[in-house]
């Protein structure tokens, strides 16, 4: 693992931690509405879930972003 590599896997970790003890602090159950469904969820389960998918959506645009250098566009 080069520095670079291990500093980003640094601020990976901390960025983590940070997003856990949020959530920790946030475990109130609350409604949640989206279109036409609605659930009642903790706190914590829905920004956790919402992380999870920001997640996968950067996850799902790099590799986007790496097929269309690949292909030259």
């Amino acid at each position: 693992m080069t520095g670079a590599q291990k500093g980003k896997a640094v601020i990976a970790a901390v960025l983590v931690a940070l997003v856990i003890v949020f959530v920790i602090q946030n475990r109130e159950t609350v409604g949640v509405e989206f279109l036409i469904w609605t659930w009642t969820a903790s706190r914590a389960v829905v920004l956790f879930t919402v992380f999870l998918v920001g997640v996968l959506a950067g996850w799902l645009a790099r590799g986007a972003a790496i097929k269309r250098k690949r292909s030259g566009l």
